[in-house]
C-alpha cells in the first residue's frame, strides 16, 4: 500500500496536499518582524524610496549615514550600529507578489498566509516533476517527493510572509532545472530559452535564485557524463552572463550589504564570506541532515563558533563516509544530488542563518537521501558486521529523523507558531505601556531580549492600534548582565561585562571601536569608555539633555514576565541586573 502511494500516478499531488496540511496550521499566526514593516510600506502609512524597488519592502538600511542617523536618533537602529550599515535587498517581483495580497485581502492575514501555503504546494509539485523527470526509479522519485514535502525546516520559511520570495525562488529553480534538462536530453531549444528566463524571474524575486547555478553546475559535472568537460560547461555561459549581468545592476543600485556580521556580500567583502562559510555552511547542514536547528548558532561568541563548525564537519563527514562505504556514490544522480545540495546552500552562508535557508539545498538533500535509503534497506540483511551495520544503522537514523521525526516536528512547530510569535510580542513591543496621542514621552530598554528588534517596535505596536512614544531606544543588549551607575543627575554609566554586540548592525572587524568613540541618539550621546578583549564596548557613558528624573524619560527592564518600568538608581549609586534592574 506504501509503495502504491510512493510510486502512484498520484504521488506528487498527495505530496503536496500533505506537506501543504503539515504547515497549514500556522497560518493564523499573523504578521511578524519583517511584514509589520511591509504592512506599513503597502498600505501608505511609510515610505522607503529606493532604486528599482516598487515600495522598498527589503531595504533595512541604505548605507547612508545620513539616513542611518535618523534611524538611531528615533531608537529604531542601536547607536552601537554601523553608520554605514547596509541591508538591502533586491526583490521587485516579490515586492508586487505581496502587493496583491493587500489590493486582494488588506485586512486578512489568514488570506496572506494561503498565499504563502498555495505557492509552497505548487513548489512541492514542481520539486516532485522534477525529481520524476531525473530518475526513472519511481520508487525513488516519488520518496525523495515525500521527505522534500515533510522536511521539517520549511516550516517558517511559508509561515512568515516576508520569507514568501522564497516560495517564489524554489518554484522558479525547479523550473530553470527542468527547462534546461529538457534542453540538454535533446529536446526543443525552447526549453534553453525557458530556462534562462526562469532564472532572470528568479532573480528578480530574490537573491537566493543564484542558487540555481549549484544545479546547474552539478547538472554539467555529473549527469553529461561521456562528453567533454568544455563541451558540458559550454552551455551554462548564457546563465553566468545573466547572474553577472544582474550582480553588476543589483550592486549599481546601491543594494547588497556592509558594515553587517550578520549579512556579508561576497562581492564587498570576500574575506568576511569565506570565513561565513566555514563557518554556517556545517551548521545549516548539521539542521538540514540532524535536525539540529541553526537559529541560535550567530549568538555564539566567535570560538565556539568555530568549535561547532569543527564538530558539525565531523559528524557531517562521517555520514558522507558511510553513504561512500555503502557504494551511494557509485550513481552519478546521487553525485549531482551531494554536489547540489552543498553548493546550493553556499549562497545562503552570505545571510543570518536560519534553517528556512536550506529549502532551497533540501531539493538535492531529499533527492540524495530517497535513494540512498531505499538502497540500504533494500539490501539492510546483507549489510552485517561493525563496518557496514555502523554505516548502515546510521543511513537508518538519518532516514528515521527525516521520515518520521520531521514530518511530525512540521506539524507540531506550524501548531506552536502563533503561540510563540504572539507571546514574543506580549513579552516585547507591546508590553511598553500606550502612550497616549501627541505623546513626548522616551522610552529607554535596559536589557530588552532583543535590542536590534526594536527597529519593528513602532510598526507592532502602531498595527495593534497603540499609540508610541517620541523614541525608543536600547540602552543595553539582549538582556546581558549589566551594571547601572547614576553618574549625575543627567548621566548614566551601563557597564555589560559581555559587550554590546551586534549580531546584524556592526561587524566590529570592519569597523573596530574605540574609547573614546561617541554616537548620537537624538538629544543623547554614547561615549565609550572601555572594550572588552574582543573589541566590544563594555562601559558606555550616557549623556541626557535633562535631568533623568523628568517624567518624559521612562526606564524599561525586561525579566521573565517582560518588559516593566524601573526607575534609574539615584545619584552615586549602581545597581546590578540581568532580567531586571531594582
Amino acid at each position: 500500500m506504501l509503495e502504491k502511494l510512493i510510486s502512484g500516478r498520484w504521488n506528487i499531488w498527495f505530496a503536496a496536499l500533505i506537506g501543504m496540511l503539515l504547515v497549514a496550521p500556522a497560518m493564523n499566526m499573523g504578521l511578524m518582524g519583517d511584514d509589520y514593516l511591509h504592512w506599513s510600506l503597502l498600505t501608505g502609512r511609510a515610505t522607503n524610496t529606493q532604486p528599482g524597488s516598487f515600495f522598498g519592502l527589503f531595504t533595512f538600511a541604505d548605507g547612508s549615514q545620513k539616513a542611518n542617523q535618523i534611524l538611531m536618533d528615533s531608537g529604531k537602529l542601536v547607536w552601537w550600529a554601523s553608520d554605514h550599515l547596509r541591508i538591502a535587498f533586491w526583490r521587485p517581483l516579490a515586492e508586487l507578489s505581496q502587493k496583491l495580497d493587500y489590493l486582494w485581502w488588506p485586512d486578512s492575514p489568514v488570506l496572506m498566509h494561503l498565499h504563502n501555503l498555495f505557492l509552497y504546494g505548487v513548489m512541492i509539485l514542481l520539486v516532485g516533476k522534477l525529481f520524476h523527470e531525473l530518475d526513472t526509479n519511481r520508487q525513488q522519485a516519488g520518496t525523495a517527493t515525500w521527505l522534500f514535502a515533510g522536511n521539517m525546516l520549511h516550516v517558517f520559511a511559508v509561515a512568515w510572509l516576508a520569507s514568501r520570495n522564497q516560495m517564489l525562488c524554489g518554484i522558479l529553480l525547479a523550473l530553470t532545472v527542468l527547462a534546461y534538462h529538457r534542453w540538454r536530453q535533446g529536446q526543443s531549444a525552447v526549453y534553453g530559452v525557458l530556462a534562462a528566463a526562469s532564472l532572470v524571474v528568479g532573480l528578480f524575486s530574490a537573491e537566493a535564485a543564484i542558487q540555481t547555478m549549484g544545479y546547474l553546475l552539478a547538472y554539467a559535472l555529473f549527469l553529461e557524463g561521456g562528453k567533454p568537460l568544455l563541451k558540458r560547461l559550454l552551455p551554462l555561459l548564457p546563465f553566468i552572463v545573466i547572474v553577472l549581468a544582474w550582480k553588476a545592476t543589483h550592486s549599481h543600485l546601491g543594494y547588497g550589504s556592509y558594515g553587517s556580521p550578520g549579512y556579508v556580500d561576497p562581492s564587498s567583502n570576500a574575506a568576511g564570506f569565506l570565513t561565513s562559510l566555514v563557518l554556517r555552511l556545517p551548521a545549516l547542514m548539521l539542521a538540514q541532515w540532524y535536525g539540529v536547528s541553526s537559529v541560535m548558532f550567530e549568538q555564539l561568541d566567535r570560538p565556539v563558533q568555530y568549535l561547532y563548525a569543527g564538530g558539525a564537519t565531523l559528524v557531517l563527514l562521517g555520514l558522507f563516509y558511510a553513504i561512500h562505504y555503502l557504494g551511494g556514490f557509485k550513481s552519478a544522480l546521487v553525485r549531482f544530488y551531494a554536489a547540489a545540495s552543498v553548493i546550493a546552500l553556499a549562497p545562503a552562508c552570505a545571510g543570518y542563518p536560519f534553517d528556512r535557508l536550506t529549502v532551497n539545498s533540501d531539493i538535492g538533500a531529499s533527492g540524495l537521501l530517497a535513494i540512498v535509503l531505499i538502497q540500504v534497506w533494500h539490501r539492510r540483511s546483507q549489510l552485517k558486521g561493525w563496518a557496514q551495520g555502523s554505516a548502515k544503522y546510521l543511513i537508518l537514523l538519518i532516514g528515521l529523523i527525516h521520515v518520521v521525526v520531521f514530518p511530525v516536528g512540521k506539524l507540531v512547530s506550524s501548531a506552536m507558531m502563533k503561540t510563540i510569535n504572539t507571546s514574543g510580542e506580549a513579552l516585547g513591543a507591546l508590553a511598553l505601556p500606550d502612550a497616549g496621542a501627541n505623546s513626548s514621552l522616551h522610552y529607554l530598554l535596559l536589557n530588552a531580549p532583543s535590542a536590534e528588534a526594536t527597529y519593528y517596535f513602532p510598526v507592532t505596536r502602531e498595527y495593534h492600534g497603540m499609540h508610541n512614544p517620541a523614541t525608543m531606544h536600547a540602552l543595553g543588549p539582549n538582556n546581558q548582565a549589566l551594571t547601572l551607575t547614576r553618574v549625575d543627575d543627567t548621566t548614566l554609566r551601563v557597564d555589560v561585562p559581555s559587550g554590546f554586540k551586534g549580531t546584524i548592525t556592526r561587524d566590529v572587524r570592519l569597523q573596530p571601536f574605540k574609547v573614546g568613540d561617541t554616537a548620537h541618539m537624538g538629544g543623547m550621546t554614547a561615549l565609550v569608555e572601555a572594550l572588552t578583549a574582543g573589541g566590544l564596548p563594555q562601559t558606555v557613558l550616557y549623556r541626557f539633555p535633562d535631568s533623568l528624573d523628568n517624567a518624559h524619560w521612562r526606564f524599561f527592564a525586561w525579566n521573565e514576565e517582560g518588559l516593566h518600568q524601573v526607575t534609574p538608581p539615584i545619584q552615586g549609586q549602581s545597581q546590578i541586573g540581568r532580567a531586571s534592574c531594582r
